[in-house]
């Protein structure tokens, strides 16, 4: 759904003259880039528990398939 002339004319003095597919893509950049920061740092964490023993290897497999799967489920839902 469309905004109108009026509704427009509010995001933009409200947002500092921004338009609003500008901060459309912010947001999404700032989401995909949280995401991704959050992957690594979860697949670095896995591996790390991986490589002392202290986590099995289908564990690991099974927090790389759901790291993968979120990222791949959240870009198709957000950035499509």
């Amino acid at each position: 759904m469309a905004m109108t002339a009026a509704q427009e004319a509010a995001f933009k003095a409200a947002s500092g003259n921004l338009e609003p597919g500008g901060m459309h893509l912010l947001c999404l950049g700032l989401l995909i880039g949280f995401l991704f920061f959050w992957a690594a740092w979860a697949i670095v964490d896995v591996w790390s528990g991986w490589s002392g023993d202290r986590v099995k290897s289908a564990a690991m497999g099974r927090a790389v398939v759901r790291t993968v799967l979120l990222l791949v489920v959240s870009i198709w839902m957000f950035c499509s």
